[in-house]
């Protein structure tokens, strides 16, 4: 489980929350089923709607129930779908999409309409990582709402390391970016032709080494997009200095646009990376961008013209729940109706045994989920909500959750967890 321990040693939770234009007070949850077999898990933007489909993607070191070596079966990225029509998933058989040859995990996934592209990064060996082998980011594109997908393609170098990329659509452009682990660079690419052909550029650097000087740089970019308005942010340095890119042209104007600065410093650990999401709503404009401050989480979004001033949606200490919470990593965000956003943290609970409250592997440590909506572009925001409970067992540790909105349905991925591992694997929870 060598893909498992290292994810999540180094990196929290994404959850995108996204809401009708109701309140957040009108929403209940179902109880929480498994969205992947056993021995699953995946580093967010893992779940997302089609027209009539919902799509998630995992990884798995034990793939059906036999676990991973270095001559097989090998550690694997997996996808399933379910009617979205079914308040409790029903889904189909797992389709394997890294090649069974190969060991692959960091996926990623985005559609819009029936359009969907998935990534994942394969290495050498599952037993026997070493950090300066290469780490190579292939993409595969369904059209038929991840039914069927078209051949891998290969986007970073041949001998190349990444670091955790994402992809992301807007108006029938394809994207993924990531980080170059041995320049440093930040890389975008794009195609028109729903991925047959792939352009490629660097639109920006970063010195930010978070996941250790063996794994190389890692900006942990995101990206996120809605029709022609575009954003992309990372982190610039160890210190936490977080910029963004935007753009109403599709990403055309991003090489040589100077960058817009977030923040000067921020934790940064790998798990407290900015988030990007496009709005669900296609007649939506609006790119929201979610980051971490030493004691807040933001957001600022960007309708094409300007980026807003940024809104405090958690200042911690925060109560959610119930529960006092001390502090927050890996934020997601999504704008939908037409003045609304959503957005989920993963909050840790003080850690009785004294040790760091956002540090999921130490002992003692408790996270959950958390999400927060406002209704007037980020003016206010409702009371905070709890999606799960760190306090019982099995599962102390709740991350790297995603949403998508299937009908009057929300649909909230995550992971869960124990410390030691003996247990992980991805679930889901729907709205009733």
């Amino acid at each position: 489980m060598r893909g498992r321990a290292l994810r999540a040693s180094l990196a929290g939770a994404i959850c995108l929350v996204v809401l009708t234009a109701t309140s957040a007070s009108a929403i209940s949850f179902g109880h929480p089923r498994r969205a992947s077999p056993p021995y699953g898990w995946n580093p967010g933007k893992s779940l997302v709607a089609t027209p009539t489909r919902l799509v998630t993607i995992w990884a798995s070191d034990c793939p059906h129930g036999h676990c991973a070596d270095d001559d097989g079966p090998r550690m694997g990225v997996f996808v399933r779908r379910s009617p979205s029509s079914k308040q409790r998933p029903d889904w189909s058989r797992t389709k394997r999409l890294s090649p069974p040859t190969r060991q692959a995990e960091r996926p990623s996934i985005a559609s819009e309409g029936s359009t969907v592209i998935a990534s994942y990064v394969t290495q050498r060996s599952y037993l026997h990582y070493r950090s300066r082998d290469p780490r190579m980011l292939f993409v595969r594109v369904s059209t038929d709402q991840g039914k069927s997908w078209r051949k891998p393609v290969r986007l970073s170098l041949r001998g190349g390391r990444v670091d955790y990329p994402r992809v992301a659509i807007g108006n029938g452009r394809l994207f993924a970016v990531w980080t170059s682990a041995g320049s440093g660079d930040i890389r975008l690419a794009w195609s028109d032709d729903l991925g047959r052909h792939w352009s490629k550029a660097t639109i920006g650097t970063t010195s930010s080494k978070p996941l250790g000087p063996a794994e190389g740089f890692a900006g942990l970019p995101d990206i996120g997009a809605s029709g022609d308005n575009v954003a992309v942010t990372w982190f610039a340095n160890d210190r936490g200095r977080q910029v963004a890119l935007v753009s109403a042209t599709g990403g055309d104007d991003f090489v040589g646009q100077p960058r817009t600065l977030l923040t000067t410093r921020s934790p940064n650990r790998g798990a407290q990376y900015p988030a990007v999401g496009g709005a669900d709503d296609p007649a939506d404009p609006r790119v929201a961008i979610a980051y971490t401050t030493p004691n807040a989480l933001k957001v600022v979004t960007y309708d094409g013209a300007t980026l807003s001033p940024p809104s405090n949606v958690f200042t911690w200490p925060a109560t959610a729940g119930g529960v006092r919470f001390l502090g927050g990593y890996g934020p997601a965000v999504v704008p939908f109706g037409t003045s609304h956003i959503a957005v989920a943290v993963a909050g840790c609970r003080r850690n009785t045994l004294g040790n760091a409250p956002c540090a999921p592997l130490a002992p003692g440590a408790r996270i959950d989920v958390l999400y927060r909506v406002s209704l007037d572009d980020g003016a206010t925001w409702e009371t905070p909500r709890r999606l799960t409970d760190a306090s019982r067992k099995p599962y102390r540790i709740n991350d790297e959750p995603s949403i998508a909105l299937t009908g009057p349905t929300h649909r909230v991925s995550f992971d869960r967890y124990e410390r030691t591992f003996a247990r992980y694997d991805v679930w889901l929870r729907s709205s009733k």
